[in-house]
């Protein structure tokens, strides 16, 4: 299992991710005080946490 390459995907792959989400908000796009903005938001970052552990699950089952 190369770690360093999952590491990688969602450490550079998450900073562009919170980039563009602190961007978004920054510029007035979307704003936290608004209910539909926030659960976009929210639905965001639970998918990315999702993905990864789907992704690592799928790693560590294709190691085993």
């Amino acid at each position: 299992m190369n770690w360093v390459q999952l590491a990688y995907e969602y450490l550079v792959g998450g900073l562009f991710f919170g980039v563009t989400l602190f961007l978004c908000f920054r510029a007035g796009a979307a704003q936290r005080s608004n209910w539909s903005d926030r659960r976009t938001l929210i639905i965001s970052l639970l998918g990315l946490a999702g993905y990864f552990a789907v992704h690592l699950g799928w790693i560590l089952a294709a190691s085993a």
